[in-house]
């Protein structure tokens, strides 16, 4: 899995040097969509259900540690560096 984080960064990097933008944030509604979404599938796992709580979760009871789904589909996700998802500042 790093090796797919460490390939959508260089490709941000990429777009940013080619752009010439200097930073890049990723957009709220996004970030929000993309945690309510992998929240759901995290309760559906062993680490949240049944009232456990361990390391993997915050205060609030957020799993923030683990991915929930196959390794395939994390790839698969970071497979491209989605511009539009970010506010790109030059």
């Amino acid at each position: 899995m790093i090796e797919a984080q460490i390939n959508y960064i260089a490709e941000a990097f990429l777009y940013m040097n080619q752009n010439h933008i200097r930073s890049i944030e990723i957009k709220q509604d996004v970030h929000e969509k993309f945690n309510e979404n992998l929240q759901l599938k995290l309760k559906k796992t062993v680490w949240q259900k049944g009232g456990c709580h361990s390391w993997y979760q915050d205060a609030k009871g957020n799993n923030t540690s683990l991915w929930p789904d196959f390794t395939w589909i994390y790839i698969l996700l970071l497979k491209n560096f989605d511009y539009e998802n970010y506010i790109c500042r030059t």
